[in-house]
């Protein structure tokens, strides 16, 4: 009995030994098929959300790209800011129509441009001499521009004067400018202005006297076209010839 309690003690302190091992075995084997179906189950399932979540994905991509089109779309154009030229009245607008409705109204209010100033011409003019003045040295010859047309006209500044001989050739140099311009002469029809003539009397210097003139020339005011007239014995002496302005009357 002893002895068969010793075996069978044996036997329990046997099997208990190898239980850990049995039960260490029972669970690595579990542990492998867990494992083993995880990873095929991990594989296939990664396979089937990799394939539709791809898909998904792209389908996502397109469909905000599609917003982002039609966003685009419907969004009103930027507009474009562009300077605009100060003389582009076009371009510019109602201010550019403003500014020339000011310019209008300046233009306007300022009134009317005024008449052209109506110059006596020789067409309009007879030239005559008036009577000669001669004192204290010095002779005075005053030549008279009368309006013989049917309208007013004006005479403003110095007429250009020189003599003539017989031949029509020029004595000496054309008259010089004496004192200071008068402001406008109106000439009504019949109206007369006048400028004088200077020279020096004979023997009042030493210097010669010119030749005798047979006639004067003279442009009026403002007028390219030369008028002659009798010179009536004057001639220049002392090396003085020179002419006034014109002015109102006839000078004698």
């Amino acid at each position: 009995m002893v002895q068969g309690q010793g075996t069978t003690g044996a036997r329990h302190t046997a099997m208990a030994r190898s239980r850990p091992l049995v039960l260490s075995a029972l669970l690595i084997g579990a542990l492998a098929t867990a494992t083993g179906c995880g990873t095929d189950e991990g594989e296939g399932a990664w396979e089937r959300s990799g394939g539709s979540g791809a898909a998904h994905a792209a389908e996502s991509a397109r469909s905000v790209e599609s917003a982002r089109a039609a966003e685009s779309a419907a969004a009103p154009a930027p507009r474009e800011r562009r300077s605009t030229p100060s003389g582009d009245r076009t371009a510019a607008g109602p201010a550019s129509a403003s500014g020339s409705a000011s310019a209008s109204a300046s233009a306007s209010g300022s009134g009317a441009a005024p008449s052209a100033r109506r110059i006596c011409s020789t067409e309009r003019l007879k030239l005559t001499v008036g009577r000669k003045d001669v004192g204290a040295g010095n002779v005075y010859l005053p030549l008279v521009l009368t309006n013989t047309s049917n309208s007013a006209c004006t005479l403003t500044g110095f007429p250009g004067v020189s003599l003539l001989d017989a031949d029509g050739a020029l004595i000496g140099e054309p008259a010089a400018r004496r004192g200071a311009s008068h402001s406008t002469i109106p000439l009504s029809p019949g109206g007369s202005a006048s400028a004088l003539l200077h020279t020096l009397n004979e023997g009042v210097t030493d210097t010669p006297c010119w030749k005798s003139a047979t006639s004067i020339r003279v442009y009026p005011p403002d007028s390219f076209r030369a008028m002659k007239v009798a010179a009536r014995s004057f001639r220049v002496c002392g090396g003085v010839f020179d002419v006034e302005a014109v002015r109102s009357g006839g000078g004698a």
